[in-house]
């Protein structure tokens, strides 16, 4: 995990001193794609999460998480509000010697996000609500899939404009996920570009 923190939280230095500097122009444009990755933190369903805690804390042990966003496309309705789609996604993987399991959890989601001073500027909103997936893993052979599911996502953000053009979102994202019977949950932290 700390070889993804250093990066990450370099990460957020460099989004600390773009904003100490003079904002790049917020240029208003006909669609945006947005892309993010951070770190997430899943709660596994049930007693399960104190199992997967619990294998965690033993030594030679490494768990890493990750919250990414993918393949957000998104269409300006008014100068605050743009509605779109995109794939939120976790990844929890844990790995002792040759020994790897990872579950990954995805929602295809409709998505909205709303700037109270402008899109792509100052603080933002964020909604999701979509078809929720899950994967799990084995040594990076074996593969099992989920049964579709539902998923919501909540989260608020701030975006920093740095070029014509480009912007630097820093998010916190809470996420659900009700997958065959059972209540997936992340909390993410992430990096991303809005374009």
């Amino acid at each position: 995990m700390k070889y993804i923190r250093i990066p990450f939280v370099s990460s957020l230095l460099l989004f600390a001193l773009a904003g100490n500097g003079e904002a790049a122009e917020n240029r208003q444009e006909n669609w945006y794609t947005y892309w993010g990755l951070g770190i997430s933190r899943v709660t596994w369903p049930g007693e399960a999460n104190d199992g997967v805690k619990l294998l965690a804390a033993f030594p030679g042990v490494s768990r890493t998480q990750l919250s990414l966003d993918l393949f957000g496309f998104y269409k300006p309705i008014n100068p605050n509000t743009m509605v779109g789609f995109i794939v939120n996604g976790a990844a929890d993987r844990i790995e002792y010697q040759d020994t790897s399991m990872q579950v990954n959890l995805y929602t295809y989601a409709a998505s909205a996000q709303y700037f109270p001073k402008e899109i792509g500027e100052g603080m933002f909103g964020r909604a999701d609500i979509g078809l929720a997936l899950a994967n799990a893993q084995n040594n990076g052979n074996d593969s099992s899939y989920s049964d579709p599911g539902a998923g919501l996502l909540v989260g608020v953000g701030y975006a920093h404009p740095i070029t014509d053009g480009t912007r630097l979102a820093l998010n916190v994202n809470y996420a659900i996920r009700q997958i065959e019977g059972e209540s997936w949950k992340t909390l993410g932290i992430s990096l991303g570009g809005l374009f």
